[in-house]
């Protein structure tokens, strides 16, 4: 590698593609599209630290993407096949008729993403945010994406 920067890009570039397979995977294998998202979140937001994706290095990837084109071009690439595996789920989900999508598609899948990601970052920075409560947000937003759910309705 030429800089620090190098192995940075190229680390955080095949540690996110790596976790991306691994969703894909689990993803492929589950059984209905609430499933399939539910995986996504249980994936995003793991029980075990290890088994996750390390959210305080996508961080710190994101603020230099904010600032260098080099980082952002690795960014989007890997962001954009994330947002289409996403998508994906919502179109087949919203086809057979178990989600009810209030936006254009693309949109919805940047609003599940932006969901992840903004309860990835409050895990990281408050104490009222952990994982269990990030993967019961998460939830219950698929929930108000349910044919017949109520968007934005709070479970007790």
């Amino acid at each position: 590698f030429k800089s620090k920067d190098d192995l940075v890009r190229t680390a955080v570039a095949e540690t996110d593609a790596r976790f991306r397979m691994r969703v894909r995977k689990a993803v492929q294998d589950a059984d209905g599209h609430t499933q399939k998202l539910a995986r996504v979140v249980e994936l995003c937001f793991p029980l075990d630290d290890d088994e996750g994706t390390n959210w305080a290095v996508l961080m710190d990837f994101w603020y230099q993407a904010s600032r260098q084109e080099s980082y952002r071009a690795i960014f989007e690439k890997g962001h954009s096949d994330w947002i289409e595996m996403v998508r994906q789920i919502l179109a087949d989900g919203a086809a057979e008729g178990t989600f009810r999508l209030t936006a254009p598609l693309r949109d919805e899948a940047f609003g599940f993403a932006a969901v992840i990601d903004g309860l990835a970052l409050y895990t990281r920075v408050t104490s009222y945010v952990d994982v269990l409560t990030a993967r019961r947000i998460a939830k219950e937003h698929i929930d108000g994406l349910l044919t017949g759910g109520e968007p934005g309705r709070a479970r007790s």
